[in-house]
């Protein structure tokens, strides 16, 4: 596994203490998320004020949850990560989760630098 730039590191710990105001910090005013499950696309954001809405929701929407990155590729700006998730649901969610349901995927996230922002991260489970 390579080494993950330093901004993916911060932001990874900030996702995972659910520090919002930290994983903001690390990105790009113009940054561009989308989060894709099962081929679908179920979540986007084309600018930091909407990521940060998405972020403040997660960060309440779970009692705890872990990203732990177990294998990554860094080529020129753009990083590829394989990851395992873990979580405890705080509250019943859209999707069907409900409060204190555990979940635990794998999946990949693409990160994009750009000025040492972060300018798009596409997560894919």
């Amino acid at each position: 596994m390579s080494p993950l730039p330093a901004v993916i590191e911060t932001y990874i710990a900030a996702y995972n203490r659910k520090d919002v105001p930290a994983m903001i910090a690390c990105l790009s005013d113009d940054v561009v998320f989308r989060n894709i499950s099962g081929g679908v696309v179920t979540a986007e954001a084309s600018n930091k004020t909407a990521f940060a809405e998405m972020a403040e929701f997660g960060a309440t929407a779970f009692e705890t949850r872990s990203q732990m990155v177990t294998n990554a590729i860094t080529v020129a700006d753009t990083t590829l990560t394989e990851l395992d998730y873990a979580a405890v649901v705080a509250i019943d969610l859209p999707n069907g989760w409900k409060a204190g349901q555990r979940l635990s995927f794998t999946g990949a996230s693409a990160f994009r630098i750009r000025d040492g922002k972060i300018a798009s991260i596409v997560d894919e489970s």
